[in-house]
């Protein structure tokens, strides 16, 4: 059990509602694996009082840093001393660090997910061709990380072209790599059946029933992620498996940006096989 005294090390999650942020239990568990007199606390904080709570966290001598979700990966960024240099690309937040009594902001979106999709996944997207739907803060960091990692080709599809259009000018503007942006208007049948990995980055799936895109253009030869963890077992997760093709849940993704984080923080190994536990755990049977 956590002994929580006037030498415990505090950290947390800044966001709004929290209610069923999974995040202090794999920290805690972590934690407590390794001795650590630290805790992690969720710590909700409404928009108009977001720069309050960051001042105040700062001021508290045992904070060490915290992570940031919805709503916050952006208007967190003026609150900041410095940011990493692939964060500031990114243009989102989703890990601070307080150190030598600076706020600085880093993104493990985009680590995590790679670090998932090579290690669970056995996927390396050097030289593939990766189409991307959606075209949110998820998406903008996953498409960065891929343009690092030496992918080939990335596709952003989004509802709206437009906004799929900015994730190219950010790639375009600071990568080799070659990226298109395309709306459900397009020849869905064409851009699916030219690229090796699929991810879904949108909200879509977290309703059982729903899928972000026709099932039918999936086939054997696709690689398919779904960054959603709750279900596990989206349909679309569910569709790809029909079809005979390999696939990955958000569940990954999740465990490996929360230990990119813990190591931010600490310094130290993160004991991922228990985090991955308690993130099991916590999530509970499907």
């Amino acid at each position: 059990m956590l002994k929580v005294d006037g030498n415990t090390r505090l950290v947390g999650i800044l966001g709004y509602p929290l209610e069923h942020t999974l995040s202090p239990a794999i920290h805690n568990a972590a934690f407590n694996h390794l001795n650590l007199n630290w805790c992690y606390l969720p710590l909700p904080v409404e928009s108009m009082s977001l720069n309050k709570a960051i001042k105040g966290l700062c001021s508290i001598k045992n904070f060490v840093g915290a992570n940031v979700t919805m709503p916050y990966k952006e208007k967190v960024l003026p609150c900041l001393d410095e940011i990493s240099s692939c964060t500031r690309v990114i243009g989102a937040v989703n890990t601070l660090h307080m150190s030598n009594n600076k706020l600085v902001g880093y993104n493990t979106d985009g680590r995590g997910f790679l670090t998932a999709l090579v290690q669970d996944g056995g996927f390396d997207p050097k030289g593939k061709n990766v189409l991307i739907v959606g075209a949110g803060g998820a998406s903008r960091s996953i498409a960065v990380t891929l343009a690092l990692s030496g992918a080939s080709e990335l596709k952003i599809l989004n509802r709206t072209w437009e906004k799929a259009d900015e994730i190219c000018s950010l790639i375009k503007s600071n990568f080799a790599c070659h990226i298109e942006a395309f709306d459900f208007q397009s020849d869905l049948e064409y851009f699916f059946s030219t690229v090796d990995l699929i991810i879904n980055a949108t909200p879509v799936g977290m309703n059982r029933g729903e899928c972000p895109f026709p099932a039918d253009l999936i086939s054997r030869k696709h690689f398919v992620c779904d960054l959603i963890y709750r279900p596990l077992k989206t349909k679309l997760i569910s569709a790809a498996k029909e079809r005979g093709a390999k696939t990955l849940s958000g569940l990954s993704m999740l465990l490996y940006q929360g230990a990119a984080a813990f190591e931010i923080w600490t310094h130290l190994d993160s004991p991922i096989e228990v985090m991955r536990k308690a993130l099991e755990e916590a999530l509970g049977p499907e």
